[in-house]
């Protein structure tokens, strides 16, 4: 490796804040330490920072742009570690965008030719128009993830690092460009005229270097867009001359409606644009749910019509990635397949199907053969990696205190701030985690 100290003079030449030359040092030292003296490879630099990463986006981040910018200050002397850090960045950041658009792609229910949508949707367009459109776009949308998924995803701008935020990397991007499209944008006959600083406004959008190589993506896939490097231009167009109406119905999807419009950009689902008098069940939960297999949907529905008999109200809103219910300040139990920054997984890809969080602490006592049934299937609910205390007293003093035996050591939870997390529990599981659940705070029918 380079002399270190070098690089660390670098650093104060180029006026860097003290505190990050003395982060540098200590990351670096470890990073030699944790190499010893195997050449530097991108399996070696992915576990490093694997062992490093501490759920707080500041950090993480950090580590990450030490790293980068000693492999650009030594890549002369050392490409050997300049070319593995930037290997496992694309390996991982890529690796990432892979499964992401993989999970968005099946995500997507195919729109009913009987759906019924939305008077308000339609803007002109008949019933039938406005499906047939939206199952264009949603096939449109599936060329995108498939082609993200086949090629690079870098090259279709999508991000490294640098987009790490609470909720882990920007993976829907795709969705949330074509929302801020439309957001910034007014319909000229079948032409999308959308303003460029507004445009270039929305976070998702930010370089808008990397935003621009979506775009051409997009116009590989099938749209046509005219104007993005026009700088004399304020504004660019969108049209679709294959399907006219395609433009429409996607600015319609964004723009137009009552309910939470956010949730849409979580997929390009038809429940959005369809008449609420046809649904069963809140909107944003049905187009949560309607892509999942029949065994999860059959438990999401039980949980949900459970929850309603409990008399909680469905939120229509996600909480650390679970459909949320709400009875006053109460929350029902979190089950989900969403993932929250502080979860174990690195870079937020879930390791499971199905997960119920649940913050367990006197039905340890009351219930003992029931938990300890449930905590021996599911042993990685003990021991997780975020395990300190949110308590007020220190440590040996909280109440919340829950100490639990793995693999012969203690491991210590505080039942108030931390969630024990159950992957991929079955229906008897889910049935018999809902009723400690319900016993733990007292929860009864109404």
């Amino acid at each position: 490796m380079i002399d270190a100290q070098a690089f660390y003079q670098h650093l104060i030449e180029i006026k860097k804040q003290q505190s990050y030359v003395d982060t540098s040092r200590v990351v670096l030292e470890s990073l030699f330490k944790a190499l010893g003296s195997e050449p530097p490879s991108s399996g070696a630099i992915n576990a490093f920072v694997r062992s490093r990463w501490s759920g707080y986006v500041s950090r993480d981040k950090a580590t990450y742009r030490i790293l980068n910018d000693y492999a650009n200050f030594s890549k002369n002397e050392n490409q050997l570690f300049a070319d593995a850090f930037r290997e496992h960045v694309r390996e991982t950041f890529e690796g990432e965008a892979r499964k992401a658009v993989k999970a968005y792609k099946n995500a997507i229910v195919p729109i009913p030719k009987n759906a019924r949508i939305d008077p308000v949707f339609l803007n002109g367009l008949t019933n039938d128009e406005f499906v047939t459109a939206f199952k264009s776009l949603q096939n449109f949308l599936c060329a995108v993830y498939d082609g993200i998924g086949r090629g690079s995803p870098f090259e279709w701008g999508w991000p490294d690092w640098k987009a790490i935020t609470w909720e882990g990397i920007n993976h829907n991007r795709v969705i949330m460009v074509l929302d801020a499209m439309a957001k910034s944008g007014q319909m000229d006959g079948d032409l999308l005229v959308v303003d460029k600083k507004r445009f270039g406004g929305h976070g998702v959008c930010k370089p808008i270097a990397k935003t621009n190589l979506l775009l051409e993506g997009f116009i590989k896939t099938g749209l046509h867009i005219v104007g993005i490097y026009d700088k004399k231009s304020d504004s660019f167009t969108v049209s679709c001359p294959d399907n006219p109406n395609l433009i429409s119905v996607l600015r319609s999807y964004f723009i137009n409606g009552n309910d939470d419009r956010k949730n849409r950009v979580n997929a390009l689902s038809f429940r959005f644009a369809e008449n609420p008098e046809t649904q069963t069940r809140e909107t944003f939960f049905l187009a949560k749910t309607d892509g999942e297999p029949e065994e999860l949907r059959k438990i999401y529905y039980w949980l949900y019509d459970e929850a309603v008999r409990h008399g909680f109200t469905p939120q229509g809103c996600e909480s650390i990635g679970c459909y949320s219910y709400k009875k006053g300040d109460d929350e029902w139990l979190l089950l989900g397949s969403g993932h929250s920054y502080h979860e174990d997984a690195f870079l937020h890809s879930a390791p499971y199907k199905i997960a119920a969080k649940v913050r367990f602490l006197n039905v340890f006592k009351t219930h003992p053969d029931e938990i300890g049934r449930l905590l021996k299937k599911h042993p990685d609910a003990v021991g997780r990696p975020w395990q300190w205390c949110f308590c007020k007293t220190k440590p040996p003093d909280c109440k919340n205190r829950v100490v639990l035996k793995k693999n012969g050591q203690d491991r210590i939870h505080c039942a108030r701030g931390i969630n024990f997390y159950f992957h991929d529990p079955d229906f008897d599981d889910v049935k018999t985690i809902l009723e400690l659940y319900k016993i733990e705070n007292g929860i009864k029918p109404v």
